[in-house]
């Protein structure tokens, strides 16, 4: 499926960047890992048409990933899952909970990653779908949207890893990539990430696992 016919089908005949004011907003490119290398070489080389990322924050990584197809001549579409309402750690910690720019009560992180997309040109690529991980995941099944990259970066607990990883999993066509973020050596942070994924991997048959720093990858089996 093509980006229009992807946006078409989550949003209908109304974009969400119809009428969007983004010089309204201050664009904010920070992030994590948004560049690091399992992304753009996983798509130089499965040339993905669908990429789903759950847990988008501002759009560091989508970007990134987005501006490596565009630079392939893909036509491909990046699929941003995120509530954009902050995870549980973002709600506790004062940095991050600053991030959430809050009106009235009501964070408005999402128009920030809308006008980081816009402001980087690549709006063409993405679809956000403003949904938590389990009702796009929904969402998609319903609409017969299968991607071919999957990258997870949503809860850091051992449950919201696992249940993204199995959710995932099953919405990924049969040799595609999964690539999980935040996955650590034994002693690191978040080490509820690095149980959940070798949880799922001693259970479910896959291929060519590997990891670098700050993530890991595997693919479906065919």
């Amino acid at each position: 499926m093509s980006e229009s016919s992807i946006l078409n089908a989550i949003w209908g005949a109304v974009s969400p960047y119809d009428n969007f004011p983004h010089r309204r907003f201050r664009p904010d490119f920070q992030g994590w890992n948004s560049d690091h290398p399992y992304l753009a070489e996983s798509i130089a080389r499965a040339r993905p048409r669908v990429i789903v990322e759950v847990g988008v924050w501002k759009g560091g990584s989508t970007i990134h990933m987005a501006q490596a197809c565009k630079a392939l001549g893909l036509d491909t579409s990046i699929i941003a899952v995120d509530t954009w309402l902050g995870a549980w750690d973002h709600w506790v910690q004062p940095e991050w909970f600053a991030h959430l720019l809050f009106q009235n009560g009501y964070p408005s992180l999402y128009y920030t990653f809308l006008t980081n997309v816009v402001e980087r040109g690549v709006r063409d690529f993405v679809v956000p779908l403003p949904l938590d991980s389990v009702n796009a995941s929904f969402v998609l099944r319903h609409k017969n949207i299968r991607p071919e990259l999957v990258h997870i970066d949503g809860g850091h607990d051992f449950e919201a890893v696992t249940s993204d990883l199995k959710r995932w999993w099953d919405l990924l066509t049969p040799g595609g990539t999964l690539i999980a973020d935040d996955y650590a050596a034994e002693g690191g942070p978040w080490p509820e990430v690095r149980e959940a994924v070798h949880a799922f991997l001693a259970v479910t048959p896959h291929e060519g696992f590997e990891a670098l720093p700050d993530k890991c990858r595997f693919s479906k089996p065919v």
